[in-house]
């Protein structure tokens, strides 16, 4: 009888494990800063699967490329075991982004799920985490967004400055906590005369601060003339 459990045993643990390699081989493999560009047809679904080291701090964004584009995601991030390390409703946010921490050297799956049909572009980056003492600089076109992540085990004071660098893009920089769960505004600032400021936050314990960079929406200027992608700095100092 015990040889027969353990069989059973194994064999249960053999499907299992045949489940996640299957799981993992009808996705799509994509990499860090390689945006990924598909179509929505008939099926809204779709899986991606990546190689992530212990510590990596990702971002996976997708966005509608349509023109006037209404596409909306829903975004999952497991492992290769298929246990979940998070997800974000698209009715959280206009723009849901999901941004984690991976826990060990893994091969990683991402499944998008929309609410219609159309194209859509799936961005994958390694970010930072934005603690006191880093400082990041950086190229971005209008139609591109850069998040980041400040997050500390213990209550921080500090000091983030953006600074223009170059270009007449016209930036929003935007700082959520996700504190209930979905994504709650703690200060933004933005317009196209920006060329420096600087936020004073107080962070909480363990709260995932998302930090957001993108061009601002609605910019008349940005219609009327030109824009030219833009150089810029954000760094973070302690204000304590």
């Amino acid at each position: 009888m015990l040889k027969q459990l353990t069989a059973l045993c194994l064999l249960a643990g053999t499907l299992l494990c045949g489940l996640h390699a299957l799981y993992a081989q009808d996705a799509t493999p994509i990499a860090y800063g390689a945006p990924f560009d598909g179509e929505f047809t008939t099926n809204t679904q779709a899986r991606f699967t990546f190689n992530g080291k212990a510590g990596d701090v990702i971002y996976i964004f997708p966005q509608g490329t349509d023109l006037f584009s209404t596409l909306e995601f829903d975004i999952q991030l497991a492992d290769s075991r298929n246990t979940s390390l998070g997800t974000v409703y698209n009715k959280e946010r206009q723009k849901p982004v999901l941004v984690a921490e991976l826990p060990a050297d893994d091969r990683y799956v991402i499944t998008l799920t929309a609410n219609k049909s159309g194209r859509y572009r799936l961005n994958l980056e390694k970010t930072l985490n934005l603690l006191p003492s880093t400082q990041v600089e950086g190229v971005i076109t209008p139609e591109e967004t850069r998040f980041f992540l400040i997050r500390s085990s213990q209550p921080l004071k500090i000091a983030l400055t953006y600074a223009r660098l170059s270009g007449t893009y016209s930036p929003e920089l935007r700082i959520e906590d996700f504190v209930s769960g979905y994504p709650r505004e703690v200060a933004a600032i933005f317009g196209r005369a920006l060329d420096t400021g600087t936020l004073q936050l107080t962070l909480e314990a363990n709260v995932e601060y998302l930090v957001t960079l993108g061009q601002k929406p609605f910019d008349i200027a940005g219609i009327l003339e030109a824009v030219t992608p833009q150089r810029y700095r954000i760094s973070v100092k302690s204000a304590q």
